[in-house]
């Protein structure tokens, strides 16, 4: 059975099944902090990507909720993760991304590191006879791939990467993602709570609404969708006439040239498979109501990457038409007296299977661990059936009531 939590007077147990959390769970300063805390610091995040991180001495700059880290190349070829934070006094060591040589070195004190964390270098070393030196390394992060993408958990006891991922990696391995190279990005400020964003990626109830390029693209009343304990993720077939865009991709069955998957990893990244490419949204929250959206596109290149000019237009107008309406959702949660809100049975479930997430993990005492049931393919044959089930339990207890 859920908890019951409140925060700030908020009520934040789960909702009942179509129904949303609170329109103050997206504003209220109490409820970012502690998603901050519950959510992303016991989460994997996806932090960099590994074309960031060619040769030795690379680095990103990153953060997970509020946390800054850094993640790095070593000689040694490994990608090692670290809280971006000196062990002296707390200076970040590094901003942005670049090459660091051999050694991350603090700006304030020029204390340094090696890429495996140590502490190799102290000015006026005598001054800390009373300190162990020794047991002063960078404090490690948890890293893990999928595809050219790299994630980061600050929780050492939490669950593997595998088990929070879900399928993603084994759909990024099948289509070469480790091989594929960066073809472009965008990088917006967008004045909107974080779960606001993901939802709007969660749905498409809105495509045939807001969208040209992506209605054209794709179906949505066909889709099939999937769910598992931390991620979810849709099958949306692509219409005909764009079909015909896309070469034949050996190793993709006929099937797999027909469908784009459109992916979630709890709690802010949305990841998109199409045959002959690879994006993501990740929705960095910046403060209640503040997210930076980072927005980069992978192909294999060659003959792929003849299709970049068309994907970069369209990515960019769909992207700033979801800015337009998230925007408008904002702005109406903050309306005093508004009431929770509703989602669609079949178009929006996704975002039922968010929302029950979101209150677990704010819930949970501890490292997270698995409260939903893998299940999918949930399309609207499964959505009939379901009513019928219910209906027919109904008629059931109905029954026998009456004849009690």
């Amino acid at each position: 059975m859920d908890r019951t939590l409140t925060i700030d007077g908020i009520d934040l147990s789960t909702p009942a099944p179509g129904h949303l959390l609170p329109p103050a769970a997206f504003v209220a300063p109490a409820v970012y902090e502690t998603e901050m805390r519950r959510i992303f610091a016991r989460s994997w995040v996806h932090v960099a990507d590994l074309t960031d991180l060619r040769g030795p001495g690379d680095f990103v700059a990153a953060t997970i909720g509020t946390t800054p880290v850094v993640v790095v190349r070593d000689h040694d070829g490994a990608v090692r993760a670290f809280l971006n934070a000196c062990r002296h006094r707390g200076a970040t060591l590094a901003e942005g991304q670049g090459n660091c040589g051999r050694q991350l070195r603090c700006p304030y004190h020029a204390w340094s590191y090696g890429l495996d964390g140590r502490l190799i270098g102290v000015p006026s070393r005598e001054e800390f006879q009373g300190c162990n030196l020794g047991d002063m390394s960078l404090v490690p992060v948890r890293t893990a791939t999928a595809g050219p993408m790299i994630f980061a958990s600050l929780d050492p006891d939490g669950p593997s990467f595998e088990a929070w991922s879900g399928e993603l990696g084994a759909a990024l391995a099948h289509a070469r993602g480790d091989r594929m190279e960066l073809a472009f990005e965008y990088v917006y400020d967008v004045p909107v709570n974080w779960k606001v964003y993901v939802e709007n990626g969660l749905e498409g109830y809105h495509v045939a609404i807001v969208h040209d390029v992506l209605n054209d693209f794709v179906e949505t009343k066909t889709a099939r969708h999937f769910f598992e304990s931390w991620s979810s993720y849709t099958h949306a077939y692509i219409k005909p006439d764009y079909r015909e865009m896309v070469p034949a991709l050996p190793h993709l069955t006929d099937e797999e040239h027909t469908y784009v998957r459109f992916g979630h990893v709890f709690p802010n990244l949305i990841p998109v498979l199409a045959p002959a490419e690879f994006s993501y949204l990740r929705i960095d929250p910046m403060g209640p109501e503040r997210v930076r959206l980072v927005a980069r596109s992978f192909d294999l290149g060659g003959e792929l990457a003849g299709l970049r000019d068309f994907r970069r237009e369209a990515l960019d107008r769909t992207n700033q038409q979801d800015i337009g309406v998230v925007t408008r959702v904002q702005q109406g949660l903050r309306a005093h007296g508004l009431p929770a809100g509703v989602h669609a049975a079949f178009l929006e479930t996704r975002i039922g299977h968010f929302e029950r997430m979101i209150t677990r993990a704010l819930a949970a005492e501890g490292s997270l661990t698995a409260t939903e049931p893998a299940r999918g393919p949930f399309d609207r044959a499964a959505l009939v059936a379901e009513r019928a089930a219910a209906a027919s339990g109904d008629d059931l207890a109905a029954d026998a009531e009456a004849a009690g």
